[in-house]
């Protein structure tokens, strides 16, 4: 009769993805909550540099991490986010610079974008393939 694996050894091996749920749990109702204050609270800034692509993204990636599932739609879905805003980005920062000022922030958005991203990336051991 085989001897069960010790407790430590089964809850490392269910780590990651526990991790990738409780990310994409987060995901998710950080999308419900910003696609509200988007569409219903009229906030539009800085926050939402693509408009409601953001929180669809969060949305849809997070549904899909908290199943576990489907790593090259999710990777697709950040990484083509990612190349929206910093396109944003450099057009607010080229902008800038004609009527001669230096916008430092210009990037800070990519930056948060690129971070949700990258954190699916880490994960991505967790994913069923």
């Amino acid at each position: 009769m085989p001897e069960p694996a010790p407790p430590s050894d089964r809850s490392s091996a269910s780590l990651p993805g526990a991790l990738l749920v409780g990310a994409g749990l987060v995901y998710l109702g950080l999308g419900i909550l910003l696609a509200v204050v988007f569409f219903f609270g009229g906030v539009q800034s800085s926050l939402f540099p693509t408009g409601w692509l953001f929180p669809a993204v969060l949305l849809a990636s997070g549904a899909l991490m908290s199943l576990r599932r489907r790593f090259d739609l999710v990777a697709t879905l950040w990484g083509g986010l990612t190349l929206a805003v910093f396109l944003l980005g450099v057009l607010v920062y080229v902008n800038a610079l004609d009527r001669g000022l230096d916008d430092a922030a210009a990037f800070d958005a990519t930056l948060i974008v690129a971070a949700f991203g990258l954190l699916a990336l880490i994960l991505r051991p967790a994913f069923r393939d």
